[in-house]
């Protein structure tokens, strides 16, 4: 691999130790690093079927719902089907297995976990396809057949009990372009007819599943939310060439704790305010000859000015990682970091006399409209129930991952808590041991491949 910029970073965790030294920014890129192309391919082909939820809606006849929360104005218990479909778990992921595994390479595609099936659908089937559809249609479709296999359920033994399978599996879909809210079976990536934006698949992933996902760990939620963030502007076109640099050294910083300046930064601010994070990232980027003095007014009033904005903007992403850390942790509540974000920008513009703020000014563009949809007058949701493909917070790639560090610190203060929107995602932490441990295992393989990224 060929080493096209002279940055290298030390990586350290949430005790401050260095994992590894000397890593050059190519190490940090999902094209070049084997966990992150690891942890991508596990989203892009994994979906989940919750045998409970569908055994319960059989029975209740309950499918087509399109509320969240409710998720009952359709039911039709003359239709409802009483079926022991846990109990067959085994046979069904089998007949599953047949229809869907045949077509990869040896790969376990069917697991059975619990009342849950992981379907993994085989990457030759993704490389047929033009989208990662398959994800939803293989899946709902082979567990239909399954069911209908294994409880003789047919359009001539039972043409009702077919349609209230295909409502429960399918929801409304084709008459809804959506599948239900909390359907049966779900993926870690949304359908891609839902998706808001080009290229924003990986965005697209709500901010309570990631925090679920990472137990609550802050700097791992970080580095799990830089993983897919950073895919994300990948595959938007928001890093290909002028802009490569600008974001990997923007997600080093912010989401893989380089040269520990977030951690740093958080402890010397560990009693202080947002403002005090911007004094010291200031002092820092000083210190480390990022910006530097262009002249002092007659007031005392300095005007910096510097010769790389990446990585002046990388410092500014740092400290304002550190700054929702500091006031979310305080306050012991996620709801700051919206406002962190939309706030901390002119700090940092005016403590050095017009310096571009953080991500060009984008981030202060969707901070300030994702403080008010999660404050104000609307209360669209809590920070942590929303995807970043949304309208709003799609203007900046950096935004997610300290909304996330903000929801890792809430302790209980949210309605729509990771407990309650998310609960199935703590438990595939357990399910996927790849999931474990992000922060560290991106270092470790930066540290497996950065000897073999050398100047060309």
């Amino acid at each position: 691999m060929k080493m096209k910029y002279e940055d290298k970073v030390s990586l350290y965790n949430d005790t401050s130790q260095c994992m590894t030294e000397n890593v050059p920014i190519e190490a940090l890129s999902p094209f070049c690093n084997p966990y992150m192309k690891d942890v991508l391919d596990l989203f892009k082909r994994t979906a989940f079927i919750n045998l409970s939820k569908l055994q319960s809606c059989l029975k209740e006849g309950k499918g087509g719902w399109e509320t969240v929360l409710g998720q009952d104005e359709c039911k039709m218990p003359w239709y409802g089907r009483d079926l022991p479909i846990v109990e067959h778990a085994e046979e069904i992921a089998d007949r599953i297995r047949d229809k869907v595994g045949k077509f990869g390479d040896g790969e376990d595609s069917v697991t059975v976990m619990a009342d849950t099936i992981v379907v993994k659908i085989p990457k030759e089937v993704m490389e047929v396809s033009a989208s990662r559809d398959p994800v939803y249609t293989w899946t709902m479709v082979a567990l239909c057949q399954a069911i209908a296999e294994v409880f003789n359920i047919n359009p001539n033994t039972d043409l009702d009990g077919c349609n209230m399978l295909k409502a429960v599996v399918f929801g409304r879909y084709p008459q809804s372009i959506t599948f239900s809210p909390g359907a049966p079976v779900s993926g870690f990536l949304k359908p891609s007819n839902v998706v808001d934006g080009l290229g924003a698949e990986y965005s697209g992933i709500t901010v309570n599943h990631i925090v679920a996902m990472v137990n609550k760990r802050t700097m791992d939620g970080l580095a799990l939310a830089s993983i897919l963030e950073g895919a994300a502007q990948w595959e938007m076109g928001n890093a290909v060439g002028w802009y490569e640099r600008y974001n990997l050294l923007g997600y080093a910083y912010e989401g893989f704790n380089a040269n520990n300046l977030v951690l740093d930064l958080v402890k010397e601010n560990r009693e202080g305010t947002i403002t005090d994070v911007v004094y010291s990232t200031i002092i820092r980027a000083v210190e480390d000859g990022v910006i530097k003095v262009k002249n002092k007014l007659a007031s005392g009033y300095k005007i910096y000015t510097t010769n790389d904005f990446p990585l002046w903007n990388a410092y500014e992403l740092a400290g304002t990682t550190a700054a929702a850390i500091v006031n979310c942790g305080a306050m012991r509540s996620g709801q700051a970091a919206a406002t962190v974000l939309g706030y901390i920008n002119d700090g940092f513009a005016l403590e050095t006399g017009g310096l571009a703020d953080p991500d060009g000014g984008r981030m202060e563009g969707a901070g300030i409209g994702f403080a008010f949809y999660t404050h104000s007058i609307y209360g669209g949701a809590g920070p942590g129930a929303y995807t970043f493909d949304h309208v709003i917070l799609r203007g900046s790639g950096f935004i997610q991952p300290p909304i996330v560090a903000g929801m890792c610190l809430d302790s209980g203060t949210q309605l729509f808590s990771p407990e309650m929107t998310s609960s199935a995602f703590f438990k595939l932490r357990d399910m996927f041991p790849l999931l474990q441990d992000p922060l560290k295992k991106v270092a470790e393989a930066a540290e497996q491949i950065k000897g073999e990224i050398k100047k060309g």
